[in-house]
């Protein structure tokens, strides 16, 4: 993509000053290719492409968070406001608006449950929706996740636009086709591939993402750098090593930022990345299967906390080490590869540690081999699969997507090493 922003000296407080949205294209092999636009504080750019568009009724979706911080965020789409300047330059006619109809829901992974995809079901029937409306999801990627398969199965497929509101549904999210909610306890296990007619991204909304949202856009990155090797290990290097992180509120320390600069290329750099492997395969099946690196133990580890409390991203840099872990216990990766990888992700991990309690070690593999993963190996009952590395850069390419099975042991080992309590009785597993 061409998008590039440059810090001024005089922004004290802001991530990124105001830049004008620059075109994007994302290429999903033959399949599609959807129109984006990525800039800083364009706000009333992002509501003119949604007017463009010509909905009867916006049925716009966010959550609980960024309802608080930016609910006013669409107030100009309502009609008794003043005027939009259209792309044509000529105002566009506030009696002609649609309906702007919100519905909220709650954050993080609690918003993908049966439940709430029932309750968008019946309140856009109840809103009057037709095949002529327009879902606007405006969140992250758990909030994204729900509205695409929302909007995948209304009337067999409505219109869809997101407008991602962190930093790893902007890089990492829309760079995906795939739509999920979690049922039964398990992560993502029920879902479609759906396609957004536009991608509308303000990267303004990081400005106000607390430390944890910002890391785990960044731990999808670290997993980029080990994946692909080259340019995205030297850029997240670069940027993990020289960022300012802003102590500067309330010396809280609970929220930081990065420059615009270097915002900006992780950014570009998470994008290209993804992008250039699903132009080959656009539904994640093959090679783009790799980009499951480190989930298998990471959707265990966020599912055995609870819903919210381990990040997505820094779950999988977590799900990561447990995979180079394994990957040098079988023989393929060799100690100073692995060394090398771990040193990696223990550039960010090392900021957030994992919280305590921490559950089972038995907690996290129980719910590590129910992944939705599961099948694709022809797994005995004590394996499980994930994508594994010779070194960073370097996957080992297997005839079952990517996936190779080892015992769960292994993971278990290392659970237990990085201070995963085991349960009573249970010690005797490992010895």
């Amino acid at each position: 993509n061409n998008y590039t922003n440059s810090p001024c000296g005089h922004c004290a407080r802001s991530i990124f000053c105001p830049m004008p949205m620059q075109p994007l294209s994302f290429v999903f092999a033959d399949r599609a290719t959807v129109l984006g636009w990525m800039g800083a504080d364009v706000q009333d750019e992002i509501a003119q492409h949604i007017l463009d568009l010509k909905p009867d009724r916006i049925l716009l979706i966010t959550d609980e968070t960024v309802d608080a911080l930016h609910g006013d965020y669409f107030g100009q789409l309502r009609a008794e406001q003043a005027p939009i300047a259209g792309e044509t330059g000529m105002d566009s006619d506030c009696g002609d608006r649609p309906p702007v109809e919100k519905f909220v829901l709650p954050c993080g992974d609690a918003c993908k449950s049966w439940s709430n995809l029932t309750a968008l079901m019946e309140w856009a029937f109840g809103s009057g929706a037709t095949k002529r409306s327009l879902v606007v999801a405006l969140g992250g990627g758990a909030l994204m996740n729900v509205s695409g398969l929302f909007a995948s199965m209304l009337y067999r497929g409505t219109t869809l636009v997101y407008v991602p509101t962190t930093l790893l549904a902007m890089h990492d999210v829309t760079t995906s086709l795939k739509t999920s909610i979690c049922f039964d306890g398990r992560k993502n296990n029920i879902g479609t591939f759906y396609t957004p007619l536009k991608i509308l991204i303000d990267v303004a909304f990081c400005r106000t993402l607390p430390r944890g949202e910002l890391f785990s856009g960044i731990g999808e990155l670290a997993k980029n750098a080990a994946l692909l090797g080259g340019k995205h290990a030297e850029g997240f290097c670069e940027a993990l090593s020289c960022e300012r992180i802003n102590g500067e509120h309330g010396g809280s320390g609970e929220e930081f930022s990065l420059d615009g600069a270097t915002l900006a290329k992780l950014l570009d750099l998470g994008i290209e990345a993804k992008m250039s492997v699903l132009l080959g395969d656009a539904y994640e099946k093959t090679s783009g299967m790799i980009f499951e690196y480190g989930h298998t133990v990471s959707h265990a580890i966020e599912k055995a906390y609870g819903d919210g409390i381990v990040p997505h991203g820094l779950g999988v840099t977590y799900g990561m080490l447990s995979s180079s872990f394994a990957a040098e216990r079988l023989g393929i990766m060799s100690s100073a590869d692995r060394e090398e990888h771990d040193k990696l992700c223990w550039l960010l991990l090392r900021r957030w540690p994992l919280p305590e309690p921490k559950p089972t070690a038995q907690k996290v593999i129980a719910l590590a081999l129910r992944d939705s993963k599961r099948g694709l190996c022809g797994e005995a009952e004590d394996e499980i699969s994930d994508v594994l590395l010779r070194k960073m850069g370097d996957v080992v390419s297997t005839p079952t997507n990517n996936l190779s099975k080892f015992p769960c042991s292994l993971v278990e080992e290392w659970l237990i090493d990085m201070g995963f309590p085991q349960e009573t009785g249970k010690a005797e597993r490992i010895a």
